[in-house]
């Protein structure tokens, strides 16, 4: 008999970006057999944070979330404004997904602003 289970699904994924520059990241989403998951009915939610109870460094107003127009293809790509992008330093993030009432993390990790010298 089984004595655990684990139903956590998020993978760590470490960012780093720079200051003041516009964030992209593109991502193809597939499920454990690679097969692409089609992400039309999904939201998303992404927060940047110091700690995870602690004040928000980029909040989740500030990302725009695009999914592929063949929404069959899993990309979906995340960006956040240059000007948005205020704050060097190491924080924390996650990315939530949410299908009807179904939540899940599917991403987490360092997130890591370098500082940049051009305003």
């Amino acid at each position: 008999m089984a004595t655990s289970v684990n139903l956590d699904i998020a993978q760590r994924l470490d960012i780093t970006c720079r200051k003041g520059d516009t964030f992209t990241l593109t991502l193809n989403i597939t499920d454990s057999a690679g097969t692409a998951i089609a992400l039309t009915p999904y939201t998303f939610q992404m927060e940047v944070r110091d700690s995870a109870t602690d004040a928000v460094v980029i909040p989740n107003s500030d990302f725009t979330f695009t999914k592929d127009a063949d929404s069959t293809t899993g990309k979906l790509n995340i960006v956040v404004a240059a000007a948005n992008m205020t704050t060097s330093g190491s924080y924390i993030y996650d990315l939530e997904t949410t299908l009807t009432t179904d939540v899940q993390t599917w991403l987490y990790g360092v997130f890591t602003i370098n500082d940049d010298v051009t305003a």
